[in-house]
Formats: structure tokens, C-alpha cells, sequence
């Protein structure tokens, strides 16, 4: 069984708890307990005459209560995330979440997913404030008891696929992992705001999403400085990985290596090589510039950018001003005319005799 197949948890609790915890807005919930219910579970018996409510409200009442009948039977339907939102949100926060984080935005760059208050207002014809109000109405609506219980396949699918990933995943990554649990929306749209809603069950750090804890990550990237420092030059990073105290490894995760490489990605002043070596950016460039000479020989300094950029991750490339300032610290690189290098003739071991 996945963790995505997995049944959902126990409803007893959540059966007794308050209306409140239904997500139902207070104008719905007052008109219920006038009538006598007092606990999620009074929604499975008669429910009292409406009159008060417009018509928008009566269909939101009436799709909660017909869920929280399946509760009450336990076999709840499992949704989608639009489905999950419809059910919960009138249509108007559900344009607000929508627009706020990019869940119709097909794009990768997290960028594309994390609006500001005013572009979500503009977008939507209110000002900044009102933008706030209606995130923090939708939002305090599915973070209540019966939403979250509706929305944990929809967390096991999230920690699914981090899991597969070994415990992380870019939004590079994830944009590609469409599935029935998004619907047609966006998977990096979908983290986002699952991470919002639940902190620290999902972790969004440096940019990339996590199933470990934000205090397990930190540990890992200090214990990854403490070791580049103490090394000389570029390191293997499974050697980083065996090193790593205890404290910083992942539970339930045998290899720390893709943490690691995540995060010398996304921290400015590392290198993450293709053949999964690291280093610090501002002592390790050189190691790999001189790699490359006593491949090349005498190089332009045009092509030692394009072969240093090649041999790296996308998210450590550099530009032509730190690849002439490594260039120009090595003393055993060589500037042999204008804007062309080379090592001493001794260092160039894989040239052909």
C-alpha cells in the first residue's frame, strides 16, 4: 500500500469536535446552532430550516453536511484538490487561491506561484487589504479539522512523491508530476499552498520542497559547510552524505545524498557538479577550471565558461566576471595572451603526446 493509497484516519475524534471545526463560515454555523447541533456529527441528523441563508450558502451547507455523512458512515470519497476546494470554499475564495498561487500556471519557476497581496488584488478588482481578507478567509477555512481530514490524500500524495524523490523535490521536478489527485491544476501550485496550509508537514526551503523538517534541514546544511570548509577542493557528495551526524539525516530516508544536492543547488555559494562533486563557489572554482585546461590546453576564456557552466548544475552556473577572478587567483593557471589560459605544460596530463 502507498502512502497515497493508505485509509484515511480515524473519524471518532473529529466526529465530537465542534461545528467550527467543519470550516462552515459563522453566518451558516449560527443559523445551525440556533437550531439545537452543536458538533460535526449533529450534520448527519435533521438539519434546520435555512431561510436565513442565500442560496450560495445553502449549497455550500448542503455539500458539507453530505460529506460529513460520509465521515460519519467512514467512507469518505477521496478528492481531488479542486474537488477538495469546491467543496469547502465558495467560488470566490476559490478564484482567490486559484489566482494567488498560480494553480492554473503550468510554469516551474516558483516565482510563477507565489503572487504578492497586490498582484492577487489587481487580478481580482479589490485592493491589497481585501486580497489579504479573502486569503486569510479561505485559507482559516481549510485549515480547520474536516477540511484537513478531506485533504490527507491529498498530503500522502505530496509526501508520495517526495518520498519517490528521495526526499525532495524542485519545483522543476514537480511541475512534471501531474496526477489525479491536482486534477488539471498546477503540482507546484498545489505544494505551495499544502505547504502554507499545514506547516512542517510539508517544507519549502531555499526554494525547494521537503518532507523533512525546516530544524533537519538547517542541521544538514551546517553539517555540509562544516565539512566543504574543512576539505581541500571538490568532495564526492556521498562522502558528505556518510559523514553526516545522525541529527541531520533524514528518518526514513537510506541516502541523504539528494537533500545535500538540493541544497548545494540552491545556496549561492556552493558548486554542484554533474558528476555529484561539491565545493565552495569562492575557493572550488578553480579545482575545476584547472580540470578543464589540462583537458583543453590553451583555452579563450569564452570557451572555459561554457565548459565550466556545462559540467554544473543549472542553479550553480556562473558568469564571465567569477571565471576570470578564479582564473586570475590560481597560481598555477596562466595567462598565456589576452583573454586565453593555460596550465604549465607538466599539468596538462590528459593532452596527447
Amino acid at each position: 500500500m502507498t502512502l497515497a493509497d493508505a485509509p484515511f484516519p480515524d473519524s471518532d475524534g473529529l466526529r465530537h469536535s465542534t461545528l467550527k471545526t467543519s470550516g462552515l463560515p459563522a453566518r451558516i454555523l449560527s443559523v445551525l446552532r440556533d437550531g439545537g447541533l452543536a458538533v460535526l456529527e449533529d450534520l448527519c441528523g435533521p438539519i434546520p430550516p435555512c431561510e436565513r441563508l442565500d442560496a450560495d450558502d445553502r449549497a455550500l451547507l448542503t455539500r458539507v453536511v453530505t460529506y460529513a455523512h460520509t465521515v460519519c458512515d467512514g467512507n469518505p470519497p477521496t478528492l481531488s484538490l479542486p474537488e477538495w476546494m469546491e467543496l469547502f470554499l465558495p467560488s470566490r475564495l476559490v478564484d482567490t487561491l486559484q489566482l494567488h498561487y498560480g494553480l492554473q500556471d503550468s510554469a516551474a519557476a516558483l516565482s510563477r506561484h507565489e503572487a504578492r497581496l497586490r498582484e492577487t488584488g489587481f487580478k481580482l478588482g479589490v485592493s491589497r487589504e481585501r486580497a489579504r481578507q479573502l486569503i486569510g478567509l479561505a485559507t482559516g477555512t481549510l485549515q480547520q479539522a474536516l477540511p484537513l481530514y478531506a485533504a490527507e490524500p491529498l498530503y500522502r500524495a505530496a509526501e508520495k512523491i517526495l518520498h519517490e524523490d528521495g526526499g525532495v523535490a524542485t519545483p522543476k521536478s514537480l511541475a512534471a508530476r501531474h496526477g489525479p489527485s491536482w486534477g488539471e491544476l498546477s503540482p507546484v501550485g498545489a505544494f505551495l499552498l499544502l505547504t502554507h496550509l499545514v506547516p512542517g508537514r510539508l517544507t519549502l526551503y531555499r526554494g525547494f520542497f521537503s518532507e523533512c523538517a525546516p530544524k533537519l534541514i538547517e542541521r544538514a546544511e551546517n553539517s555540509l559547510r562544516d565539512q566543504l570548509t574543512a576539505q581541500a577542493g571538490l568532495t564526492p557528495i556521498a562522502q558528505i552524505a556518510d559523514n553526516l551526524p545522525r541529527s541531520a539525516c533524514p528518518p526514513g530516508i537510506p541516502d541523504a545524498g539528494p537533500l545535500l544536492l538540493a541544497l548545494l543547488r540552491h545556496l549561492p555559494d556552493m558548486l554542484a557538479t554533474r558528476d555529484d562533486r561539491c565545493g565552495l563557489a569562492a575557493r572550488d572554482g578553480s579545482v575545476l577550471l584547472r580540470e578543464i585546461l589540462a583537458t583543453t590546453g590553451e583555452t579563450p576564456l569564452r570557451i572555459l565558461v561554457e565548459a565550466f557552466n556545462e559540467r554544473l548544475y543549472p542553479e550553480c552556473r556562473r558568469g564571465s566576471g567569477y571565471i576570470r577572478n578564479a582564473l586570475g587567483l590560481d597560481p598555477q593557471i596562466h595567462k598565456s595572451a589576452p583573454g586565453r589560459y593555460d596550465l604549465p605544460g607538466g599539468l596538462q596530463t590528459d593532452l596527447p603526446l
